[in-house]
């Protein structure tokens, strides 16, 4: 009679009973100089994390937190505080969102051994950060205190993009001589026109606000001044786009369409009307343009 041995597998002693799941990379998308952001952690761009383990434990989650992110060329980013919220169960409520830092918070798990971890962050570039893609990672693990056990650590990517600077160039607005008593035109497509060029980020937009637009020109002295009104504006790179009238406090969105290097441009043209009176005083006559720029949105 011949017998058959049938072997068992038989766990170790420190088999694995809990588990962090990455579940979402925290990603703080594109940013423009000097632009903060603050990603809460119930904000669906925050990093989440699913802790998995014995039903109804409490388990206390160690966390690593990077205090900047890095792109390839050696730029950095500083990153400004954390926050983070728990919630037992996978679609528990989750507590009010409370500062963390580099240490141990303690989850409680629902019946099915489940519980959720969300962080967020806030970043703020400054004029000296370069632009590109930054990256970082959180670290977490976890520890069941009963038995002691150890979670394998778990990693979730932290992302930011910045936007290069916007510059502006600025061609003045040239009316040759005018004369008393006689208007005078500069239409936006004129080569005399006053051209504002925008330099950003390819594949980007901004927003251009006009903040003022002179009603009257100054002369040297300051003694004497110069109607000017009846502006308009054309608008893209080349200028070619159909002749509007800006007005003050309105704002224009134009995409940085034309490639320039590594970035991409856009460019706004102004022209208006002068209105010399009958007994308009001679001499050279100035004034300035206002406007504000930022990338929209992102």
């Amino acid at each position: 009679m011949i017998g058959i041995l049938q072997m068992v597998p038989i766990a170790p002693g420190g088999a694995q009973t809990l588990r962090l799941v990455p579940v979402q990379p925290l990603s703080f998308g594109q940013l423009a100089p000097r632009q903060a952001r603050v990603i809460a952690p119930i904000s669906v761009s925050a990093a989440v994390f699913s802790i998995q383990g014995p039903a109804n434990a409490t388990v206390i989650v160690t966390t690593t937190l990077p205090t900047l992110l890095a792109n390839p060329t050696g730029g950095s980013l500083q990153i400004g505080s954390w926050a983070a919220t728990v919630a037992t169960g996978a679609s528990g409520t989750p507590t009010n969102a409370t500062p963390v830092n580099n240490g141990d918070l303690a989850i409680t798990l629902d019946a099915g051994g489940i519980g959720l971890l969300r962080i967020g962050a806030s970043v703020q570039p400054t004029l000296a950060t370069p632009s590109g893609t930054f990256t970082a990672s959180i670290g977490l693990m976890a520890r069941e205190p009963v038995s002691g056990r150890l979670s394998l650590t778990a990693q979730a990517p932290v992302m930011a993009s910045v936007l290069q600077p916007i510059t502006i160039s600025a061609i003045p607005m040239y009316f040759p001589a005018v004369y008393t008593g006689t208007p005078a035109t500069i239409a936006p497509d004129d080569v005399r026109a006053l051209r504002l060029v925008l330099d950003g980020a390819a594949a980007s937009s901004v927003d251009v606000t006009f903040e003022s637009l002179p009603a009257a020109l100054s002369n040297e002295a300051g003694s004497a001044s110069l109607s000017i009104g009846t502006w308009r504006q054309r608008t893209g790179a080349d200028c070619s786009g159909a002749a509007t009238a800006p007005l003050t406090g309105t704002t224009v969105s134009l995409p940085l369409a034309q490639a320039i290097g590594a970035g991409a441009r856009t460019a706004i043209c102004l022209g208006a009307t002068v209105t010399p009176t009958a007994v308009q005083p001679g001499g050279l006559y100035t004034g300035t343009v206002t406007i504000s720029v930022r990338y929209t949105g992102s």
